[in-house]
């Protein structure tokens, strides 16, 4: 998958998977309880810094997968902005259907614009971790903690054949394509049913030969990675601690003024 490709290229991978971890759960926190158009527009501007400027992470992957959430967040602003009444007292600009008006009022506008703002810096602190942690770091992580490991390994059975059902998936389709599989509306219906029930079968299939693999290399039930240890970094830590402590303060006096 693109995102764990561009994780393992990040320069910041080589980071402790902690420091990161609890610099963008400490963001993530903050931009949602400050409601603040300032800390999140710092929150979002400083993380899309460090995955694109520190972790050089391509500018163009990075807008592409923020496409996806942004579009479902202005998509929920747009809801939120859209006030419905008897009456248009309150509403800046409205029209009305029947007996009922439609219309943007200021109180709804604001909100709409400081929920997508919060979204947005709250999207890019996920992706902070996501574009300069590989998974494989993250559940070794979580390993050390009180999850029971039984949770942690299906987890990771999960995560490994979310790329074999995409492998599967996309040589189905190329096979389809190669026989004019989706020329017509027809066709595509009947492609896409065959795919569904193909993608289930070599899915099946794919996963007895992986269990037989792991039995043959003696497999007990416990996965076993062997992950290079990971030093911390002095600079980075430092920085995490000023910007967060800085972010607080910003949330608390942004939230006295009510900006």
């Amino acid at each position: 998958m693109i995102i764990d490709k561009l994780a393992y290229n990040s320069r910041l991978r080589n980071i402790a998977p902690i420091e990161k971890l609890l610099f963008s759960m400490a963001m993530l926190f903050i931009c949602i309880a400050a409601n603040s158009f300032t800390v999140s527009v710092l929150t979002a501007l400083t993380m899309l810094f460090l995955i694109i400027c520190i972790g050089k992470t391509p500018t163009k992957n990075v807008l592409h997968l923020m496409t996806v959430p942004i579009a479902f967040v202005i998509m929920g602003a747009a809801a939120i902005a859209i006030s419905i009444g008897r009456s248009d007292g309150a509403m800046t600009a409205s029209f009305r259907i029947g007996g009922v008006y439609f219309g943007i009022g200021r109180d709804g506008l604001i909100l709409a614009l400081r929920t997508m703002l919060k979204c947005f810096g709250a999207v890019s602190c996920m992706y902070f971790l996501s574009l300069t942690t590989p998974m494989i770091d993250l559940f070794t992580l979580l390993r050390k903690s009180i999850i029971p490991n039984f949770i942690i390994e299906t987890a990771e059975l999960i995560y490994r054949y979310i790329f074999v059902l995409f492998d599967v998936s996309s040589r189905i389709r190329t096979a389809q394509d190669a026989r004019l599989g989706y020329d017509t509306l027809k066709t595509s219906y009947r492609s896409t049913s065959c795919l569904a029930s193909n993608l289930f079968i070599r899915s099946f299939r794919q996963a007895e030969k992986t269990y037989t693999a792991m039995e043959s290399r003696g497999y007990d039930g416990n996965i076993n990675v062997i992950m290079p240890k990971r030093n911390h970094c002095a600079p980075f830590i430092i920085f995490a601690v000023v910007f967060t402590a800085a972010a607080l303060a910003a949330a608390i006096l942004c939230g006295r003024a009510g900006i």
